[in-house]
């Protein structure tokens, strides 16, 4: 199970805050937040069952030179032959760019069915990732990108089997 890899992209921003507060019993409950946070910060990250892998961040939207960018700088180096590469279907997965490098790591390529997130451990993982962007709050650039690490070492391995077992996938022992 440890040669799957998915990878997925997730968008944050500036302004990302408890969507929820609470105060004593007749106070209110404050917290400061950006209105205007500018550009979204796009996270696209690898995701096994060792936890969050091999990860990247960028102002704006992931297009296809990003996308292929990635794959070549920073997922290439850290695959091993055999492993299989998850991923949905965003146009931008589906360059033969990237499918060429991922192919030239020895690594196999398959894509999820459409409209299926339920099928992919790592939406669960950047969950946890996004409630833990949520509780830093931050409000410059340098914090998101400090917190985005942390909460992207936050995902323990623990965590990385659990996911992977609640979209089916089967995990052997890994207290062995």
């Amino acid at each position: 199970m440890e040669d799957v890899v998915v990878i997925d992209e997730s968008g944050t921003h500036l302004g990302l805050i408890r969507l929820y507060g609470r105060a004593p019993r007749g106070e209110r409950a404050y917290a400061t937040t950006l209105r205007h946070y500018g550009k979204n910060i796009s996270l696209v990250a690898a995701f096994g069952t060792a936890g969050m892998g091999a990860s990247m961040t960028i102002e704006g939207a992931i297009d296809q030179a990003a996308f292929d960018a990635y794959i070549r700088h920073v997922l290439a180096p850290t695959l091993r032959p055999g492993q299989v590469i998850l991923l949905d279907n965003l146009s931008v997965h589906k360059s033969l760019e990237v499918r060429r490098l991922i192919e030239a790591c020895g690594c196999r390529v398959l894509f999820l069915p459409a409209y299926s997130p339920d099928l992919t451990p790592i939406e669960m993982a950047f969950s946890k990732v996004k409630a833990l962007l949520r509780k830093a709050a931050a409000l410059t650039v340098e914090a998101l990108e400090n917190a985005i690490a942390e909460a992207l070492a936050a995902i323990s391995p623990a965590d990385a089997v659990a996911y992977f077992q609640s979209c089916g996938f089967r995990v052997p022992d890994q207290s062995a």
